[in-house]
């Protein structure tokens, strides 16, 4: 399947990202998901939010970012403690809200640790 997923065939795509997130390859399930973007991105996205894997979550919340979806990844990044990764996409989402948001959690984040 490997071998063909460059003509970007959708079931291919799913089924190689299947067998990724069933064998935990998150290195792999990533570089498919950046070389082949027919399929269902949402889906898998919703499928690996609540995976034990913290990497696989951080997988999650690429895809979402990948999807224009910036709220949920950033929601996905706080919640896991990956700042850069939320930060990086309030930059790349161009939403000063977004941007405010964040700081404002992070500001909170400081005040409750005291």
């Amino acid at each position: 399947m490997v071998a063909v997923q460059s003509n970007n065939v959708s079931a291919v795509n799913e089924a190689l990202n299947e067998i990724y997130v069933e064998e935990e390859d998150y290195d792999r399930l990533r570089e498919s998901i950046d070389l082949h973007d027919n399929f269902d991105q949402i889906g898998l996205a919703q499928k690996i939010e609540k995976h034990e894997l913290l990497e696989m979550r951080r997988v999650a919340a690429y895809i979402y970012k990948k999807a224009g979806r910036w709220k949920q990844s950033i929601a996905l990044s706080k919640k896991d403690n990956h700042y850069r990764d939320a930060m990086e996409t309030a930059s790349q989402s161009g939403e000063r809200e977004l941007a405010e948001e964040l700081l404002v959690y992070f500001i909170e984040q400081v005040l409750t640790s005291f």
